[in-house]
């Protein structure tokens, strides 16, 4: 009885860590140099990075993502499962060092590029695309957080 009861308990574990994964993300300000605030979602794990925008069909308006790097490196981006373009902007602590612009999600069949800066950074901005020039946004510009 013991052994059956354990082995139904295994096997709830494992049909549990198969389930789609679903992640509650901590939410932060990004604060523009003319003082306009983005709610962002924070991707701070490596399977939260992984996930990213993946699989939504779009960003809640004013919204992006913030993806959170322990180390500072040439983090490249795709856009696998996206359902709609983005503009990426990597920024090395509050000062954006790359900015790739309206990145199209993939054509059904097509496997996504990979856009990988020329600098390093520790944090990557997602928004809608044409976000970044709306706001002013370029390499050079400095960003504030409140988390």
């Amino acid at each position: 009885m013991i052994r059956w009861l354990g082995l139904l308990c295994c096997s709830l574990l494992l049909v549990g860590s198969l389930q789609a994964r679903t992640f509650s993300y901590q939410q932060a300000t990004v604060i523009t140099q003319r003082g306009v605030k983005i709610s962002v979602e924070v991707s701070d794990t490596p399977a939260k990075r992984q996930q990213g925008l993946s699989d939504r069909s779009q960003l809640k308006p004013g919204w992006g993502m913030l993806f959170v790097f322990e180390r500072s490196g040439r983090h490249g981006f795709w856009m696998k499962d996206m359902n709609f373009p983005i503009d990426i902007l990597w920024l090395r602590n509050s000062r954006v060092v790359y900015v790739a612009e309206n990145v199209p999600p993939p054509s059904s069949g097509e496997t996504p590029v990979t856009i990988t800066p020329d600098k390093s950074a520790n944090l990557v901005l997602e928004l809608d695309a044409g976000q970044a020039r709306a706001l002013g946004l370029a390499v050079g510009s400095t960003l504030d957080y409140r988390w």
